[in-house]
């Protein structure tokens, strides 16, 4: 007999936390397994979700800050969908999915209840430092009713048991996974952009919002476009992705007249922007937190070397100087100096990318995320 997973998330917007619903929805074995999603409405998770025939419940009321009525109300609707549907295991992703989702399947005497930590909500300083100890006491209170509490890095795993959300031995390390076949399209994407086939182009992928730092790769880009002199017309540097700082991001590269050498893509679909990761050269991830970065491991499956913040799991994706660059505390200086080199010296570009692409290969596929989920799920005592 299958089992029934309900998989939560808050939002329904695409992000690195919403492809893993996604993968693990798609992809766990349909003998063993029946997974529906509960999330809010409309966005690109629930469109490619009812496109594979997977059942989604669109909570209204799930809102990303915090709403107590919203929240009160979600709560009630996500234990009428769990009371209703029967599961067998309720796996919650996201700070409020995680908090609301698991009370929901404890009150509606679920016997499995999972949560994936993409990040902790306390990481979030610019938009919850006030709230850090409330952040933290929740973790804990819903900890308490968690079967296993999964995290995608061992820096993430480490601060939670560091923060005594619940007993070390309630974590389990599951790190993420991608399925990457993409065609290379390499000459045919460059063309479609206006960028030359000898052009070095460095690209940063991610939402144009806190805690990324857009504003910083741009500064970078310029200062980095300005000390280039007769080389930068061979440089480019593109900036996929949308949000709140978008409009910044575009004032600025207008207000220099770097229109010819940045390139601000906007949002792309998926297999697009995995498309254009093919066609660039490095990638560059600039961040206040993360847990392991969806973007970082398309990098790495595209063969690209990579410069990124020292945050997160980030280190357990990229060797210093072997895949790329870490850059400590965003310094800027830091990270223009990982830009110079890897302008200057092509082979040791390809040779950090080759070793991304073996390292993503052996140890980062889809194949092992969801076999590890399936091993999970089917433990008859986690």
């Amino acid at each position: 007999m299958r089992k029934k997973i309900l998989q939560i998330i808050t939002l329904s917007d695409w992000g690195g936390a919403q492809r893993v619903v996604f993968d693990l929805a798609d992809n766990l074995d349909k003998e063993k397994f029946e997974v529906e999603v509960a999330c809010s409405p409309s966005g690109l998770l629930v469109e490619k979700l009812e496109s594979r025939n997977i059942k989604v419940h669109q909570i209204k009321d799930f809102k990303r800050r915090i709403a107590p009525i919203n929240d009160l109300k979600a709560l009630m609707a996500l234990k009428k969908i769990i009371r209703k549907g029967k599961f067998d295991i309720v796996h919650c992703h996201s700070a409020k999915a995680g908090f609301l989702g698991r009370l929901s399947a404890k009150q509606a005497m679920v016997k499995k209840i999972f949560y994936t930590v993409h990040s902790w909500g306390f990481y979030n300083q610019e938009e919850y430092g006030l709230m850090k100890k409330t952040f933290i006491f929740l973790e804990k209170l819903s900890g308490a009713f968690t079967t296993r509490i999964i995290c995608v890095a061992n820096r993430v795993m480490a601060d939670g048991i560091r923060q005594k959300i619940a007993k070390p031995s309630k974590f389990l390390l599951i790190q993420n996974g991608i399925d990457f076949n993409i065609e290379n399209k390499r000459e045919e994407m460059r063309a479609d952009y206006g960028i030359g086939l000898n052009d070095i182009v460095f690209v940063m992928v991610a939402r144009l919002a806190y805690p990324k730092d857009p504003l910083l790769f741009l500064g970078v880009a310029k200062e980095t476009l300005r000390q280039s002199s007769g080389q930068a017309k061979n440089i480019k540097f593109v900036l996929l992705g949308a949000g709140p700082l978008q409009e910044k991001c575009q004032n600025f590269v207008k207000s220099n007249g770097l229109e010819k050498n940045i390139l601000l893509l906007g949002e792309k679909p998926p297999i697009e922007t995995r498309e254009l990761l093919l066609a660039f050269d490095i990638f560059v991830l600039l961040s206040q937190f993360e847990g392991m970065p969806i973007t970082i491991l398309e990098a790495m499956f595209a063969g690209l070397p990579v410069v990124a913040s020292n945050v997160g799991g980030i280190p357990e994706l990229i060797e210093r100087e072997k895949g790329g660059f870490l850059v400590r505390n965003n310094y800027f200086d830091e990270v223009k100096s990982a830009i110079d080199y890897l302008i200057k010296n092509p082979q040791i570009r390809k040779q950090m990318g080759d070793y991304n692409l073996q390292k993503a290969k052996a140890n980062f596929t889809l194949d092992k995320m969801v076999e590890k989920y399936e091993q999970l799920y089917s433990a008859v005592s986690p």
